[in-house]
């Protein structure tokens, strides 16, 4: 009797030494697991705010650009206006330059509403130069509205894409 006592003893003893072990087990391969996937998790989050963040900072580099060209345009009317000799070409080189500039890199950075957009804004910004040579003043006030209302839209869309609410 002592020995089948002592033998249920050994088996309840191996037994609960098993299950525990067991229990361990699953227990550690279940955290990895989860461990696992909140760092893929969070290595996704942080890819993509890294690109929202480029694309925003891509998106105000080209903006800048944008308003560096429309300045320079406008100097180039207000000189037209005033009978002052310009070359036209020269003046804009700089800002011209910077916008080509940052709207290359938009256009591989942003999708595809922003970029028919960024190209629309572009048309109407280039469309401005001949009414500024030529000192038109109406002609410089409507191509400006449509400018405006281009450059609008265009903030509409890149404010969507990254994702910023009014």
């Amino acid at each position: 009797m002592t020995n089948a006592s002592a033998w249920f003893a050994l088996a309840g003893v191996l037994g609960g030494v098993t299950l525990t072990g067991v229990i361990g087990l699953v227990t550690a391969g279940l955290t990895h697991r989860w461990g696992e996937q909140a760092r893929v998790g969070t290595d996704r989050e942080q890819r993509i705010r890294a690109i929202r963040d480029q694309r925003r900072e891509v998106c105000h580099k080209y903006l800048v650009a944008t308003n560096s060209f429309w300045q320079a345009l406008d100097q180039l009317y207000q000189k037209a206006c005033r009978d002052e000799e310009v070359d036209p070409v020269e003046h804009l080189r700089m800002a011209n330059t910077a916008l080509q500039d940052a709207y290359v890199y938009l256009t591989i950075s942003c999708g595809a509403d922003v970029r028919q957009l960024a190209h629309s804004y572009n048309e109407s910004l280039y469309a401005l130069r001949p009414a500024a040579q030529a000192a038109d003043e109406t002609a410089w006030s409507e191509l400006g509205d449509e400018t405006s209302g281009a450059r609008e839209n265009l903030r509409k869309a890149i404010r969507a894409e990254l994702g910023v609410e009014d």
